[in-house]
């Protein structure tokens, strides 16, 4: 036994030797009677251990509920993770989910329809008569360098 395994059993589990693990307890009752240093810290740790035995917790159901709802809310995951969850797909059954990541891909897309579709019905804009000039000279132009290619 030295004194940095003492410090650590003393520490761990206090100063009540009977809390000490039973295959070093002897060796441990030794070197504190042998070590000035290691009755220092005997000493410590029993007005520790008297000082912790005074402190009592209150007895509240509202403590306990907070807690039981704090570990709840900790294995609980949040919306991002379910939303990433049902969208990835399980690659352990990936004929069955493959049709959830297609099927975000495709959103806007089919949101794109539709407000194409919606803004389709008030187009009642009419050229004047220079954009049409203007539409009509651009083609004119365009097609003979199309013809003259």
């Amino acid at each position: 036994m030295n004194l940095e395994r003492f410090t650590l059993i003393v520490e761990s589990y206090g100063a009540d030797s009977q809390q000490w693990p039973g295959d070093e307890r002897v060796e441990a009752l030794e070197f504190s009677r042998a070590s000035s240093h290691a009755m220092s810290l005997l000493e410590q740790a029993t007005e520790l251990d008297q000082h912790l035995a005074l402190f009592e917790l209150p007895d509240s159901k509202l403590s306990v509920q907070r807690i039981e709802r704090g570990i709840l809310l900790a294995l609980k995951p949040g919306a991002l993770e379910q939303l990433l969850n049902w969208v990835l797909p399980d690659f352990n059954d990936l004929a069955h989910t493959l049709w959830r990541p297609t099927l975000v891909a495709c959103m806007p897309l089919l949101f794109g329809v539709v407000i194409g579709l919606t803004l389709a019905d008030n187009n009642n804009y009419e050229l004047s008569s220079d954009e049409e000039l203007s539409l009509l000279a651009f083609t004119y132009t365009a097609s003979e360098e199309w013809n003259n290619e």
